[in-house]
């Protein structure tokens, strides 16, 4: 490996540690999925600094490329961010479903306040109404 390319995965490891950090910072990102970048971060340093550890680690799973082990290990990270952001679409979903009854039925009330609540009769009529 080169010396620039050497240094270029070390730069960008810690570019996106950086950047992690600062979006966790203004609150861009939540702490749960700034742990999984910030893990991808610092594996992408350790992996500049110490390139003959995919080697070693190919070699121990039996792997013979070490760049299909990346690229393996990789996928299964991606998979893993995709299935929690799904999970976090549904959640979301599911609370904005709510929120949106809520929200209806506090429209109701506020512009129907003289009406007696279901299964009440009013003791007086209400203040403006006819009588039948």
């Amino acid at each position: 490996m080169s010396s620039d390319a050497y240094w270029l995965g070390v730069a960008s490891g810690f570019v996106v540690v950086g950047v992690v950090i600062e979006m966790v910072r203004r609150r861009y990102l939540r702490g749960r999925f700034a742990l999984v970048w910030i893990a991808l971060g610092a594996g992408a340093v350790v992996l500049a600094l110490f390139p003959k550890l995919l080697d070693h680690a190919a070699t121990a799973l039996g792997v013979t490329v070490p760049l299909n082990l990346l690229l393996f290990l990789g996928s299964i990270a991606m998979l893993i961010m995709i299935m929690q952001l799904s999970a976090e679409a549904g959640r979301l979903r599911e609370r904005t479903r709510i929120l949106a009854e809520e929200v209806a039925l506090l429209k109701a009330a506020v512009a129907l306040p003289n009406l007696p609540k279901a299964g009440t009769t009013p003791a007086e009529p209400v203040q403006g109404a006819k009588n039948p």
